[in-house]
């Protein structure tokens, strides 16, 4: 530093004179503390005038070595617990001691001893340090007046701590910033009392918050500590000074904001007792790092901040002063934070590592993490230094918040001295480049066509027109105009008072909406469903607030009614389903037995009013719709969904029988008593298979042991009327829908016979009357329940039925006849039934039960899959057949399932129509693990896998019969 240039400065002499009285002469200083001296009174008047009153405040940093030690929390700790005590007030000794270690940070800012992020780092340990003093005064004070605040309840001390956000929280201090805090507290309760009354927790914490800001604010002969602003606490300026954390849990929940995830980036505990502020963080985390993050999260998040950055720059008025802001304008510092922050809302929940509230330590974190490239993280950390220097240098000028280059030459002259270069123009010219490229950045991020929100226009418009209808066929709406009416009405509140809230929250998750029906099977159908949905649904603004809170569960939900409108109507028909959608059961928890009847115990408690067949259906649909949604997913296989579907059969026919016995036992009293246990169900079919499909009736026999009677009633007539009840029951409809389509007609001598049959009757029709074709049906019997000792007999009703001897030639002949038959009659049902359907491979399993059951007992399932797999591993049919019949069988009954599922209809009709085959396309690509197919390749698909299953079908038969006497 030129003494020659110092010395020009009106502060010099009076720095000068103010040493010599000190007895530390300006003349006796070594050269190093000649040049601190010279730079101070040159680049900051503010502090120098300051020394020059108070000399003291200059003098320990005059001494060798005392400012090449960073300004740390513990050293400015231990300097202020030295200088406290003696002091005949505190509160000066305070501001003294500030004002002190300001002009130390200073001197190591301007005499280049330390990187602008240390220098920021010190401003802000000793904003710390001042803070924490300030609260434990005012704690102390406040407790002396109204004793300890207490928690409810338990009777244990109740805390706070003090939050720091903005450029504090990130220990980003200047010379001259506002610390932005929060104040919260843990629990309510009272104060015990002091010299006054006892008050509520939630006033005492008020009055400390208070204290403490006043104490900051204070003006006085030895200056102000800190400007403080609150207005980043919940509600802002109309909220509460202190809060709970139980309230700003639930605020940020439900109303947080974008920019309030913005701001809590920086959030930092800084005073009170850490574990208060560790609970705050951890309760802040997951709104502010979301792990969830799409095209669409990124898309509205970086709206949003565009948005905010754009409102400051507005405000900056001509683009002049744009240019000259290095913090708001173009290129500034805050395009490099808005930035790094995009970055850690967007990817902060599967990062950890990127959550902090320092800008260049974030900036390295992402470029370690392979979030940001290294020339980017070069050039961004590089410029954030720039930028922030200058902000220090001219800020310490006056200790005022200057943004804004100097208009002045001879101003800029002394802030292109102040940074080193030999020349104004250098510094113009390296601050050009560096805005220009920043922005550059900043815009190739946030200012991408992709990002742009088209859907805004809707929200422009009153009326219908060719822009709107552009929009929505964008989104693959085939009825634009109806989806423009559905559209409009889901944006309206059912009461008017409401309507402003609605909008904003339909608004936030509109754009997402519209891209779900885009990516959904159908546009159409999505929309139609989801508006069935919310109109249906009584609390429709917090069911917004919901989905603009979890976007997964909105992408979700419209995944599953876009393919399922039955799965919506199980939805609309009970309401409370909606809440299970995202929920961990849904995804985690396996349907079974056990948890079926968790569930219904708790249904009867919770609808006490309602009957047996009520609290059935309502375990029935959330079952259903908890395995169709894994399913449509592809979570679970096919053959899962089966298992689980025929789980749920099981259970709610099991639990159906008492409520039958129930309403026979008024007429029937001495039979109910005596003999009613004696019948059971066995089940057929799929059913009995457990291969059980969407929409499937339930193929069921119902068997008692032995001809018992009453006086009034024989076991014939009375089983017969108890069956005849069950399907009733089973059948008949209620709000919340039907159990199953039943269907009986498997029972000896079909529809015209008893709805029971004696296991002797049955024993001895199967053993002299029945048709191969039902010996057939029989190999897929499976006991559901009723009678234990039915269940004991049924093995060896099939050992006598169908594993006495093998199948023989004439049979498998017949098994072949009623094949063609079957393909003849119900051609048009291609997946099921047509050739290399899944009854080629249905009857391909039957045949090696009944072919080779006798000889292996291990054969003797009812699942098709099952039975496969043991033919496999018992080599009584090639690998290689085996395995392309499991592929080929799997994947049709994933594609028949996908069409039954759309309005739960047996449907196993490959649909012809170029619009309807693209649906069953796309939805059979919502699988997760599945790629989008186009049509011809799907069709091309089935047609190969039925081809190899007509083909392994031929050869199969060829061969057994070729080995069958």
């Amino acid at each position: 530093m030129n003494r020659f240039a110092a010395q020009d400065c009106p502060l010099f002499d009076p720095v000068v004179h103010a040493l010599t009285a000190a007895q530390m002469p300006y003349d006796a200083l070594s050269a190093p503390m000649q040049d601190r001296v010279c730079r101070l009174v040159r680049f900051s008047p503010r502090l120098a005038s300051f020394c020059a009153a108070r000399i003291a405040y200059l003098l320990p940093w005059l001494q060798e070595g005392r400012l090449e030690t960073p300004f740390s929390v513990p050293m400015l700790q231990s300097a202020l617990q030295d200088s406290l005590p003696s002091a005949d007030n505190p509160e000066i000794a305070l501001r003294q001691f500030h004002r002190q270690h300001m002009v130390g940070i200073a001197l190591r800012d301007i005499c280049e001893l330390a990187e602008i992020q240390e220098i920021t780092e010190e401003l802000s340990n000793l904003a710390d340090v001042v803070i924490q003093t300030v609260f434990a005064h005012s704690w102390q004070r406040l407790v002396d007046q109204y004793g300890p605040p207490v928690a409810h309840g338990t009777g244990q001390p109740a805390q706070m701590a003090v939050i720091a956000l903005g450029k504090h929280g990130g220990r980003e201090l200047n010379f001259s910033s506002d610390v932005d805090l929060m104040f919260v507290y843990d629990t309510e309760g009272e104060t015990s009392g002091g010299t006054l009354a006892s008050i509520p927790n939630r006033s005492f914490f008020t009055f400390v918050a208070q204290k403490i800001c006043d104490c900051l604010t204070k003006a006085t002969a030895d200056g102000f500590l800190y400007r403080v602003d609150t207005r980043l606490r919940p509600e802002g300026k109309n909220g509460p000074l202190a809060s709970s954390l139980m309230m700003i849990e639930e605020y940020y929940h439900f109303y947080g904001q974008n920019w309030e995830r913005q701001a809590l980036l920086k959030a930092r505990a800084v005073a009170g007792p850490p574990e208060i502020g560790k609970k705050f963080i951890k309760l802040i985390t997951p709104f502010t790092y979301r792990k969830y993050v799409d095209e669409m999260e990124i898309a509205d998040a970086l709206r949003s901040i565009d948005r905010m950055r754009n409102r400051s720059l507005e405000m900056l008025g001509s683009d002049e002063r744009r240019r000259r802001d290095f913090k708001n304008g173009y290129g500034g510092i805050r395009d490099i934070e808005f930035f790094t922050q995009a970055v850690q809302i967007l990817y902060g929940g599967q990062y950890p590592e990127i959550r902090h509230g320092g800008t260049l330590l974030s900036l390295l974190r992402m470029h370690e993490s392979g979030l940001l490239h290294s020339k980017e993280y070069g050039f961004l950390a590089l410029a954030y230094q720039f930028l922030r220097r200058i902000e220090h240098r001219l800020q310490m000028v006056d200790e005022k918040q200057v943004y804004q280059l100097p208009t002045n030459e001879q101003e800029m002259a002394l802030l292109a001295e102040n940074l080193g270069y030999p020349n104004v123009e250098q510094l113009k010219k390296e601050y050009e480049e560096t805005t220009r490229h920043v922005r550059a950045l900043y815009a190739g991020v946030f200012q991408r066509k992709e990002w742009e929100d088209s859907t805004e226009l809707f929200f422009d418009k009153e009326k219908y027109d060719e822009d709107i209808e552009q929009i929505l066929r964008e989104h693959e709406f085939l009825d634009p105009e109806r989806a423009y009416t559905f559209l409009k009405d889901l944006g309206k509140a059912p009461d008017a008072h409401l309507q402003a809230k609605m909008t904003r929250l339909y608004k936030a998750i509109f754009p997402r909406l519209l891209a779900c029906f885009k990516r959904s099977p159908d546009s159409d159908m999505a929309l139609g469903n989801f508006e069935k949905l919310v109109t249906n649904y009584k609390a429709r603004i917090s069911l917004y607030e919901t989905l603009g809170e979890q976007p997964p569960f909105l992408d979700l939900l419209v995944s599953v009614i876009s393919c399922s409108s039955f799965l919506t109507t199980l939805i609309l028909r009970d309401p409370s389903l909606m809440d299970s959608i995202g929920g961990k059961e849904t995804f985690e928890e396996q349907i079974e037995p056990s948890s079926l009847a968790t569930h219904l115990s708790l249904v009867e408690k919770t609808y006490k009013a309602e009957d047996r067949r009520d609290h059935l259906l309502r375990v029935q649909n959330a079952a259903m719709l908890r395995s169709g949604i894994r399913f449509l997913l592809g979570l679970t296989s096919v053959e899962e969904m089966g298992r689980e579907l025929a789980a749920v059969a099981d259970f709610v026919l099991e639990a159906s029988g008492p409520a039958c016995t129930a309403m026979l036992a008024e007429r029937y009293p001495e039979f109910s008593r005596g003999h009613a246990g004696e019948i059971a169900i066995i089940g057929m079919g799929k059913l009995g298979g457990m291969d059980f499909n969407v929409a499937s009736d339930c193929d069921v026999l119902f068997l008692y042991e032995q001809e018992s009677r009453t006086a009034k009633v024989t076991a014939s007539e009375y089983f017969s009327r108890w069956a005849a009840k069950f399907l009733d029951f089973e059948e008949r409809k209620s709000r919340l829908g039907f159990l199953y389509h039943m269907d009986a007609r498997l029972r000896p001598h079909g529809a015209n016979s008893p709805l029971a049959s004696s296991l002797a009757s049955f024993q001895s029709y199967f053993l002299k009357e029945a048709q191969f074709w039902e010996k057939m049906a029989f190999s897929r019997a499976r006991f559901i329940c009723g009678n234990p000792r039915i269940a004991e007999a049924l093995p060896r009703l099939k050992e006598e039925i169908l594993f006495s001897r093998p199948m023989c030639a004439a049979e498998i002949q017949e098994l072949l006849t009623m094949r063609k038959k079957i393909e003849i009659q119900k051609k048009e049902e291609t997946l099921k039934a047509g050739p290399g359907g899944l009854i080629d491979v249905e009857f391909i399993a039957q045949a090696l039960v009944l072919r080779y059951g006798s000889a292996i007992p291990a054969l003797r399932l009812t699942s098709t899959m099952e039975v496969l797999r043991v033919a496999r591993a018992e080599a009584v049919m090639p690998v290689a057949q085996v395995q392309a019949l499991e592929e080929s069988y799997t994947f049709l009954r994933e594609v028949e399932n996908r069409l039954r599922i759309v309005n739960n209809v047996s449907l196993d009709t490959i649909p012809t129509d170029s619009e309807e085959l693209e649906k069953i396309t796309r939805r059979y690509a919502l699988r997760l693990d599945t790629d989008k197919l186009h049509p011809d390749q799907f069709m091309h698909t089935i047609a190969k896998q039925t081809q190899t299953v007509r083909s392994i079908f031929n050869q199969f038969f060829a061969d057994l019969l070729r080995h069958t006497p």
